[in-house]
């Protein structure tokens, strides 16, 4: 099994060349390990990554979706029959818990759910389409989590929110220094 440290190595690197559905598999672990940590237990379930995404979902947004929203997302049929548990509307933290979970299922990103190059959320063709910026704000919630702050990498791995560049070794588990960045942009 991989540590939290070589799957966020991974996503960074996938991100990199441009393979953000691949980036997404491994965030989606990265993001399991964490809350295993976080939570203290050896099995999750789905309150678990809800509970995840709801305490860090003001990092995940800022980092991974400001140009991606407004949201709910109006579902058509045709999707709502390949993922019967999607009401009429979800917001966007709704629809990340249901694609993390999947993808943890499968142990691939589903075949009806894709990464755009655009910022935003869209459906075509019976296909969910994630904003390729919600990888950076869900891989942002791994490393600035608290429960990592023993983790290392080495320091070719960075990683930007807004304006800030940072090496991901001087970030692990500084959840302070992500409330100051989106401080010091929400006061602006």
């Amino acid at each position: 099994m991989k540590t939290v440290s070589e799957l966020v190595q991974e996503t960074i690197d996938f991100m990199d060349r441009g393979f953000y559905e691949k980036g997404f598999v491994s965030t989606s672990q990265a993001i399991a390990e964490t809350a295993k940590k976080a939570y203290e237990k050896s099995e999750l379930s789905n309150n678990d990554y809800q509970r995840f995404l709801k305490e860090n979902w003001a990092l995940i947004s800022f980092m991974g979706l400001r140009r991606a929203l407004p949201l709910p997302l109006n579902v058509p049929f045709g999707f709502k029959r390949i993922a019967p548990t999607f009401n009429v509307h979800h917001g966007a933290e709704g629809i990340t818990l249901y694609v993390i979970s999947q993808t943890l299922f499968f142990k691939k990103l589903p075949d009806t759910i894709s990464v755009n190059t655009q910022s935003t959320f869209e459906i075509k063709n019976n296909q969910l389409i994630l904003p390729r910026e919600l990888v950076s704000g869900l891989i942002g919630s791994v490393i600035f989590h608290p429960s990592n702050k023993d983790e290392t990498s080495p320091d070719k791995h960075w990683i930007s929110i807004s304006d800030f560049k940072m090496f991901v070794s001087e970030l692990w588990g500084r959840r302070d220094l992500a409330e100051r960045i989106m401080k010091f942009y929400l006061e602006r």
